[in-house]
């Protein structure tokens, strides 16, 4: 008797997973096979469509950010230019200040403090739902200064602080959901996207965005510029937990209880131990150096160095702490492969000829204003089809800031107004950026909920920098 043999799909040939690695791959060949546009050298024309076919890749999740990457860095350096020119980027202090802060952030995390901040201001402050909010979304504020990455920040830090206090008012996922769970989780992801939009060190692809606005506009932007420039974006942040409280009300307003939780877990920590005075001292320094950097020229990427050496000197991190982290490594990878091949791109003249072929296509007569608003639509709007913030700012700010250039907008006001939504539009989708996935999987929000208050959250920021933002920008000259 004949047996049917079934086979997987997972394990065959055309398995979701290798339609994914499959697609990205033949997209990219299709740019070897297609003439390359008049004006364009051909060498780029390929190069672009290994970067096209990496961040589809990426787009996809076929493969992990870090793997995906490594691909098209090999597909470059095989296939179209010398190696030397994409591996350029793992050699630039921008990669470094990203990945060195990361280090920096495993001693934040080992010694407590972090926690220890965040329960003091829970005790001082957690009278209420709405304020907890703020209590919470102020220490992911203080975390944004050094930590680039949204998962490690409030997945890893602040997440497990409001789980506590689910915990003590019995508002579970299944169970009581609205009680409190539900109003904050949505909130912290809302608050998180804006207070990473307000540092330069608060998103990994902030500076990534920053690298393509300064190889396509030539400008140049520290730290404290980035502070300076976010001032109306702290508005934002001040507003979102009380429109969030109005739109998705927590059925309790009153949480006196958590208070006493906080105390609680206070005295089971104890007095505050070196580690931790020794983590907020370098904390601290590595703030004034960062925000005095244009005075001191200390580079900002040095200041990372110098924090992450007083940790290791003072036994906050071992070497084995950031051997073993992952996310370190990983965003190495892939952070150092998108910085190479962008330059290789700049090298080959890719961002010049986008510029004029933009340039001839833009109709004639638009006002700065309007220019503003077509420049906000663009950094928000293709949001919605992109699962990851590093794969939408690799992807849209080269073409954003290439249609600044020929627009003729004031470089430096577009560069942030860019910059700001890009990030904050994360909160369009729960899987905009990945800390969405995280706290979505809880399952204490609807997805039309989310959805509903992060086209608020945005639609709220757009009208902030198109108005306050750029009158703002205009009276401290920056344009």
């Amino acid at each position: 008797m004949s047996q049917t043999i079934k086979i997987p799909i997972t394990q065959g040939l055309l398995s979701g997973r290798t339609l994914k690695i499959f697609i990205p791959i033949l997209f990219a060949a299709l740019f070897f096979v297609v003439q390359a546009p008049k004006g364009l050298e051909v060498e780029a024309w390929k190069l672009f469509g290994i970067f096209a076919g990496t961040i589809l890749m990426l787009m996809l999740q076929g493969l992990p950010e870090a793997s995906a990457i490594f691909v098209g860095v090999s597909a470059a350096g095989l296939l179209v230019v010398p190696i030397k020119d994409v591996l350029v980027g793992y050699t630039d202090t921008t990669v470094w200040l990203i990945v060195v802060a990361i280090m920096m952030s495993l001693g934040f995390r080992k010694s407590g403090l972090a926690k220890r901040i965040g329960l003091i201001l829970i005790k001082a402050f957690g009278k209420s739902s709405l304020g907890l909010g703020y209590v919470l979304g102020v220490t992911d504020l203080m975390l944004a200064t050094t930590i680039p990455g949204a998962p490690a920040r409030v997945g890893g830090l602040v997440y497990p602080l409001a789980q506590g206090i689910f915990e003590v008012v019995g508002s579970k996922p299944h169970e009581n959901p609205r009680r409190l769970g539900a109003y904050l989780t949505v909130l912290l992801y809302m608050m998180d996207m804006v207070a990473g939009s307000l540092f330069l060190t608060g998103m990994g692809p902030n500076l990534l965005s920053m690298k393509f606005a300064s190889q396509i506009l030539g400008v140049k932007v520290s730290w404290g510029l980035w502070i300076v420039a976010a001032v109306p974006g702290f508005l934002l942040f001040i507003l979102v937990p009380y429109i969030v409280y109005k739109m998705y009300p927590p059925e309790l307003t009153l949480v006196n209880e958590v208070r006493e939780m906080a105390r609680e877990q206070l005295k089971t920590l104890g007095s505050i131990t070196k580690r931790e005075i020794i983590g907020g001292v370098t904390f601290l320094l590595c703030l004034i150096l960062w925000a005095t950097s244009s005075i001191t020229q200390i580079d900002t990427t040095l200041v990372a160095f110098l924090g992450v050496t007083i940790m290791i000197l003072t036994d906050v991190i071992q070497w084995k702490d950031i051997a073993d982290s992952k996310e370190t490594w990983g965003i190495l990878i892939w952070f150092g492969g998108i910085i190479g091949l962008s330059s290789a791109l700049d090298k080959l003249g890719f961002f010049r000829w986008l510029t004029v072929v933009m340039k001839d296509a833009l109709p004639q007569g638009i006002g700065t204003f309007t220019t503003f608003v077509i420049i906000a639509l663009l950094a928000i709007i293709p949001h919605y089809v992109f699962p990851s913030l590093l794969g939408y700012v690799a992807t849209f700010a080269p073409v954003i800031y290439s249609f600044v250039a020929v627009t003729g907008a004031p470089k430096y006001p577009a560069t942030f107004l860019v910059a700001f939504l890009m990030v904050i539009s994360s909160t369009l989708t729960h899987y905009g950026n990945g800390l969405g996935p995280l706290l979505m999987g809880t399952g204490y929000v609807e997805k039309i909920t989310w959805w509903k208050i992060g086209f608020t959250v945005t639609a709220l920021a757009t009208i902030v920098y198109l108005t306050i933002g750029l009158a703002y920008w205009k009276i401290i000259g920056l344009w």
